[in-house]
């Protein structure tokens, strides 16, 4: 079987615009969650939320941004830090066997409900233009990078709520072990906006006690924990095979060794915890090196929280390694969390 390994990274976060300034937040412990102004004008219970600072429309070529709305160009950012720092040229990029894995949680909902507003409110949809429906499309990420970049290998984008960005880096990983790819750019984004966070406000899944103290908000495993707080962002990572790695004189970051993908069948927004635990031991079973460090979903939800430490302590028993919920840095960034971070 083929081994694959990181060679590149690239990220826009709540707490940082590149991963060296991820990196010393993290250090720092440097919460990026801020009070959410909109939010609170729209009488939402959440007030706060984990919100990026970079502007894409400073960075990203105006062509390029026609076709994005700012999730996507979010991650249009990390593809092009990836690309750098992995120390591609062109002709690595844009050949048949250099794919691109790229999703999100949902779509734009900022520009759908932009473009009802149009319809209403301006005489019908002429007036919205023709690019609402690239910058809508659930598939958005894949799709404009791809076009953008020249990918000619593959090219789609996988949704599955938060799990995105890590099935998007799994199916990476397998498409490379399987010899379809040699380089694949995986990762996702999400979108932060009052149209995407009120639908999760109107379920009452977001954190509400902590308004005025917004960096205390995201707690979790914390007895008084009560909801996650949404945020925005994207995240890239290069998979390579390994001796197309090596024999280019890729920098190499680690080796992806496991990967696991299960659903425990038991409810919509209640986790029964049994899927992760087959999850993690799907995983762990192409692993033969001790785990050394657990970064965990917890999102600082009443239920997944419990249900996810379960599965934790059912898996490792007595010799669990360290945790560490960096959401309570960040936020809960949805489609792009796995990529964030991993």
């Amino acid at each position: 079987m083929r081994r694959v390994v990181v060679t590149g990274m690239g990220i826009v976060s709540s707490i940082g615009n590149n991963t060296q300034e991820v990196l010393a937040s993290l250090y720092e412990a440097r919460s990026g969650i801020i009070r959410a102004e909109r939010y609170s004008e729209l009488g939402f219970r959440c007030q706060v939320h984990g919100a990026p600072t970079l502007d894409p429309n400073e960075i990203v070529d105006r062509r390029a941004m026609r076709f994005h709305a700012v999730g996507t160009a979010w991650n249009h950012v990390a593809m092009d830090q990836a690309i750098l720092d992995a120390g591609l040229e062109e002709r690595d990029i844009s050949n048949e066997r250099t794919g691109i894995v790229m999703g999100s949680g949902g779509p734009s909902t900022r520009t759908i409900v932009e473009a009802a507003d149009i319809t209403r409110e301006k005489g019908g949809p002429k007036r919205i233009g023709p690019f609402a429906v690239p910058k809508s499309m659930s598939s958005t990420a894949s799709a404009t990078l791809a076009t953008w970049f020249k990918i000619k290998g593959v090219n789609y984008s996988i949704s599955s709520a938060c799990a995105t960005s890590n099935h998007c880096i799994g199916n990476a990983y397998e498409l490379i072990q399987w010899g379809k790819q040699d380089i694949v750019f995986a990762g996702g984004c999400e979108e932060l906006d009052w149209t995407l966070s009120e639908l999760f406000d109107a379920m009452g899944a977001m954190s509400s006690k902590y308004n005025d103290t917004p960096k205390t908000a995201s707690r979790a495993y914390d007895k008084n924990r009560d909801g996650f707080v949404i945020a925005g962002g994207a995240g890239v990572l290069v998979l390579e095979e390994l001796e197309h790695a090596k024999a280019r004189g890729a920098r190499i970051y680690g080796e992806v060794v496991g990967y696991g993908a299960t659903s425990d069948g038991h409810d919509m927004v209640a986790p029964s915890g049994e899927g992760a635990v087959r999850c993690m031991r799907q995983a762990l079973s192409t692993v033969h090196v001790p785990i050394d460090y657990i970064n965990p979903h917890a999102t600082s939800t009443p239920v997944g929280d419990v249900k996810e430490i379960e599965a934790i302590r059912e898996v490792f028993g007595s010799k669990c390694p360290p945790i560490s919920a960096t959401k309570s840095l960040t936020g809960h960034s949805l489609g792009a969390t796995g990529v964030q971070e991993a």
